[in-house]
């Protein structure tokens, strides 16, 4: 009798604990849930840089077409020239 009495103690008190402890680490993954952005706000914060990247390498596009452009070139010329045409990336 006091086996069963004792094991049915132990049962109740891990319950307890098992309970608690879930209860405890509820609460912090429902509220990191809330800041984690959506798929919907990723893709659109993805589009977000590639316009911006778009847009930046149309600058420099831009800038070297207007440094370059012409036939006639001083030294001065050259040399932003040649800087403009750095600052473009590899296009594979």
């Amino acid at each position: 009798m006091k086996l069963s009495t004792a094991i049915a103690s132990m049962a109740v008190v891990l319950g307890v604990i098992l309970a608690a402890g879930y209860a405890n680490g509820e609460a912090p993954a429902s509220s990191a849930g809330a800041t984690q952005p959506t798929a919907q706000e990723k893709v659109e914060a993805r589009e977000a840089q590639r316009r911006a990247a778009v847009e930046e390498q149309q600058k420099r596009k831009e800038a070297f077409e207007r440094a370059c452009g012409k036939p006639a070139k001083t030294e001065a010329e050259m040399d932003l020239c040649r800087n403009a045409y750095k600052r473009l990336p590899v296009v594979n």
